[in-house]
């Protein structure tokens, strides 16, 4: 069964996705196949010829911070990323759950946005509220007016715990997740 976790960003999915991992699934994180696109060198050489030698750091990989300024505040940027990368994040993860042997679960935050909820059995969301994702928000170093920017450009949180197949609350302590994702996951039929 291949099973996409979505939510908004702050919410707990990669948290949900270790869990997931504890209890023997295939993880496939989607932001992480897209840094290796990213980083790959006929992706830096095309982020160059677009955007000049700014966006790429002293090592020569692309500037994530860079390149994130540049694409929320321009919806013509964000378009050529994604027609750069998604295409080949798309290949690697449809290429990371061919073993039918086990579980996958996919995390995807722009599941809905990219209209990717028919590749997948079920759809679980990650939520949590406002206060919570700001304050995680924080904490990872980015700015009031960089949650803003990336939470406007995401479908918003209560549409996408409407449209999943199970939701996941993760306001609390981490062994709450844990114990909410244990008890879908017995819920499951064996691969």
């Amino acid at each position: 069964m291949v099973i996409g976790l979505t939510g908004g960003i702050g919410c707990g999915k990669s948290a949900a996705a270790a869990c997931f991992a504890e209890f023997g699934f295939n993880v496939v994180e989607a932001d992480l196949l897209a840094r290796q696109v990213l980083a790959s060198p006929g992706c830096v050489r095309q982020l160059r010829e677009r955007w000049g030698d700014a966006c790429v750091g002293r090592d020569g990989l692309p500037d994530r911070r860079w390149i994130a300024a540049k694409v929320f505040a321009l919806p013509a940027e964000m378009a050529f990323l994604e027609g750069l990368t998604h295409p080949e994040v798309a290949r690697l993860r449809q290429q990371a759950v061919t073993d039918s042997r086990r579980h996958h679960i996919v995390e995807i935050p722009l599941l809905y946005e990219k209209n990717l909820a028919p590749e997948f059995a079920l759809i679980a969301c990650v939520a949590c509220s406002e206060e919570t994702r700001r304050s995680r928000l924080l904490k990872k170093g980015l700015t009031g007016d960089e949650i803003t920017r990336r939470v406007d450009a995401q479908m918003p949180l209560l549409e996408k715990v409407k449209r999943a197949d199970v939701v996941f609350w993760n306001d609390g302590e981490p062994s709450f997740l844990r114990e909410q994702i244990a008890a879908f996951v017995g819920r499951l039929p064996a691969p």
